[in-house]
């Protein structure tokens, strides 16, 4: 029979529970049953008057959301949009159904921009996370790798304008002897022609995102107003365990790395850093020497090259100290550079530089992926935010895949002592009939095996 067309029906109520429209393994849920974000309302709680004004919107719902919108790479008009019309995201909200109301985005601006901006909420959010990881067996922090990437700002180069102010225009042709018409304008800004215009990060700055530098990552590649993101890494797992968004200078990726170590203390690692991987933008002696201060060995190559230096000496003694701390300085940079040649002769160095290759795998997950290809927002503050945010959703992807491989490997070793087991108890049982001579002799073992295979049974039961 050719088949009809069914007639629509449009009922007035629909019944359903929000639990059975979401897979059991969907990303969202697991992340939300590994992970606790009910402290984001004592991290701002003295953001807001305890007896005054009207009730404001639950933190830890925008924490959510924005989570959500980081993690499929969605603005926040379209965050809004389709935490209204899907199930799962409203489910990793806690939205019981679909009657509740989702924050405007305005509101979601408001909040990030102005209340939490000074709270360090971000931040929080973030050492919460890679501390579940070390918490779950994940990260162990003994081998690290850092790394930065160029980041484009949310300005054009259009917007570039002296610092300070030129002559004036008619100043200058009268300076020159000009006697021309000099009444014609570019008619909108964006004609404006830099033909034989020099730009300096000295003397140009950008009049939309004043944070922005020229900036290019390699030679050969044309200057653009950017940022420096940084990350520093648990090589083993690749979870990101610090990030930080810098002004793009030729010391920001050093600078940044020796901060970001710092900050290593805040976290209670299984191991203490022993080792620093990073590429030759990190091979300067005053870094290098730094990380020995520290007790982590430097897996970086070096800028002067492989042969060994002669440690310097002076013929004449100084009284002066500062010429002598310039002295110690030239020293001690000397050693750690020879020390860093004699490391680069190593097997684990070789293996180390070759998983330093994960920091970059790294950067283009969250440029792909995440949206991190070009700053959101224009400042410094809100790339930090970005930054956080970002490597937020790339730790909670490990850590759920993480736990899923080690609870199916769980299931597979009681599988495999459940089946251990039951050979050993059938053995027992066949002997037991062929030989009555052992009988007495094997009880113990049948009634111990057989009570091992019921408990090993009951605890597979349990496990998730």
């Amino acid at each position: 029979m050719t088949p009809q067309k069914q007639e629509q029906t449009n009922p007035m109520f629909h019944y359903f529970q929000m639990e059975n429209l979401v897979p059991q393994d969907h990303i969202l849920r697991q992340i939300d049953t590994l992970v606790d974000f009910s402290f984001v309302r004592d991290a701002v709680k003295d953001c807001y008057c305890p007896d005054n004004g009207r009730p404001g919107v639950d933190p830890e719902l925008v924490v959510r959301m924005l989570l959500i919108g980081y993690l499929y790479n969605l603005s926040e008009n379209r965050l809004c949009q389709e935490v209204t019309m899907h199930a799962e995201k409203r489910l990793f909200c806690h939205m019981t159904s679909f009657e509740d109301r989702v924050p405007d985005r305005s509101t979601i601006n408001k909040l990030r921009n102005h209340r939490w901006s000074k709270s360090g909420l971000f931040q929080i959010i973030m050492q919460r996370i890679v501390q579940q990881c070390i918490d779950a067996g994940l990260v162990s922090g003994r081998h690290l790798s850092v790394d930065g990437t160029q980041i484009r700002a949310n300005a054009s180069v259009k917007s570039i304008e002296p610092i300070e102010p030129p002559v004036p225009l008619d100043e200058y042709l009268t300076g020159i002897g000009f006697t021309g018409d000099t009444s014609h304008t570019p008619s909108h800004p964006q004609d404006r022609d830099f033909h034989g215009e020099r730009f300096t990060n000295e003397t140009h700055r950008s009049a939309t995102d004043p944070d922005a530098r020229l900036y290019k990552k390699s030679k050969g590649k044309e200057a653009s107003l950017s940022y420096i993101g940084h990350d520093l890494i648990d090589t083993k797992s690749r979870v990101i365990l610090d990030t930080r968004a810098t002004i793009a200078t030729g010391t920001a990726e050093r600078e940044a790395a020796l901060a970001m170590v710092d900050t290593l203390e805040t976290y209670t690692l299984s191991d203490e850093p022993s080792t620093l991987a990073g590429d030759t933008g990190y091979g300067s002696g005053d870094f290098i020497s730094d990380l020995l201060d520290r007790g982590i060995v430097p897996h970086i190559p070096l800028r002067a090259g492989c042969q060994p230096e002669p440690i310097p000496t002076w013929k004449n003694k100084t009284n002066y100290a500062h010429i002598q701390a310039k002295r110690d300085i030239k020293v001690r940079e000397v050693k750690a550079r020879n020390f860093a040649r004699l490391i680069a002769l190593t097997a684990d160095f070789k293996i180390s530089q070759i998983l330093r290759k994960r920091n970059e795998h790294l950067f283009a997950e969250a440029k792909q992926n995440h949206g991190m290809d070009r700053a959101r927002y224009r400042g410094l503050d809100s790339l930090q935010e970005q930054l956080y945010f970002t490597a937020s959703v790339q730790n909670l992807k490990r850590l759920v895949s993480f736990m899923k491989r080690k609870r199916y490997t769980a299931q597979a070793a009681l599988s495999s002592l459940v089946s251990r087991y039951h050979t050993l108890y059938l053995n027992i049982s066949v002997i037991h009939y062929t030989s009555k001579t052992l009988t007495s002799c094997i009880s113990k073992k049948l009634a111990w095996g057989m009570t091992s295979m019921k408990n090993l049974l009951f605890a597979r039961a349990l496990l998730p």
